[in-house]
């Protein structure tokens, strides 16, 4: 007869078989769902590719692999770097596809320690340390969970992280803050890519036009925080509807 310690290591190992095999077969779903392409979103890639062939990103806000991602196609050719999400259900995607990358379960914030965490569902485009995120964009908060905290200094100084050629933040309406309070050692890098709504600039009441152009996009962000504070150190070359890339115009600094 099996002693408990046995047995209690056994169920161990089969839960995390069984949940390796589960998140398997949902980048199996995915895969199929989106026609058998695992570049994720390319038109920003694209740009920082014509400049840097190989390089380093730091993805803040992973959420997935390469579904709706800005580094699958850097990744594609040969880029790596680190993977950050407050989901560990997302962070265990990246961990069976990009597992020679640096994948945290952590967030980023203003503060280190502690922090609840908000979630739509396990794995979500949305899930915020932000408690009113959710609701602001007319969804729900299904569960909460404790997790481990860092500011971006804290970070790049735990990890060791001197050299970035790529950082994309998407810290879900907390982007605003935690850039307005880096200085910009914190955020050197090449090339910066930020996601901002037109409601954190106008308000969560405002209603976005039915149709909406490049030049839209553009005027509202060039009036958010965001940009006022950047303007100095970055350039806006492009945008992919609300993620916006911005190119270092000045001399990176040395670590």
């Amino acid at each position: 007869m099996l002693s408990l310690r046995v047995r209690i290591l056994v169920k161990k190992l089969r839960y995390k078989i069984e949940m390796k095999i589960k998140f398997y077969f949902k980048l199996i779903k995915d895969f199929v769902r989106l026609g058998f392409n695992s570049d994720g979103i390319t038109k920003l890639p694209k740009v920082i590719l014509k400049s840097i062939k190989t390089g380093t990103y730091m993805d803040i806000g992973c959420y997935h692999p390469f579904k709706e991602s800005h580094t699958a196609l850097l990744f594609k050719n040969g880029w790596s770097g680190i993977n950050i999400d407050i989901s560990k259900e997302s962070i265990s995607l990246f961990k069976i596809l990009r597992p020679n990358d640096l994948n945290l379960n952590l967030g980023l914030s203003l503060k280190n320690g502690k922090q609840k965490a908000y979630f739509e569902k396990k794995i979500s485009t949305v899930s915020s340390l932000d408690k009113t995120h959710i609701k602001n964009i007319g969804r729900k908060n299904k569960f909460m969970r404790n997790i481990n905290v860092y500011t971006l200094k804290k970070i790049r100084e735990l990890y060791n992280i001197k050299k970035i050629d790529f950082l994309k933040m998407d810290c879900e309406s907390l982007d605003s803050q935690i850039i307005l309070n880096c200085d910009f050692r914190t955020l050197n890098c090449r090339y910066l890519c930020v996601e901002v709504l037109p409601q954190e600039v106008f308000g969560w009441n405002y209603i976005e036009p039915k149709r909406k152009t490049k030049t839209y996009y553009k005027n509202y962000f060039v009036k958010s925080e965001i940009y006022l504070k950047l303007k100095k150190n970055f350039k806006l070359i492009s945008n992919d509807d609300y993620a916006f890339l911005l190119k270092n115009k000045t001399k990176l600094i040395k670590f």
